[in-house]
């Protein structure tokens, strides 16, 4: 039978030291990307409705 050596966190993050650094939370990532795409969809609304007023003017 083999016996599993315990997992060393602290050799894995020395040889690969971005580990850990970014946020994998998929509901926060999610959540951040509706609100991108929220603010995205409101600016674009900004510049048509200024693009329209410049058009009319």
């Amino acid at each position: 039978m083999d016996v599993e050596e315990p997992f060393d966190l602290e050799a894995v993050r020395r040889r690969f030291p971005w580990i850990g650094l970014a946020s994998i939370d998929e509901p926060d990532l999610s959540s951040r990307y509706r609100e991108i795409m929220a603010e995205a969809h409101r600016d674009r609304m900004i510049v048509e409705a200024i693009d329209s007023v410049r058009r009319s003017a």
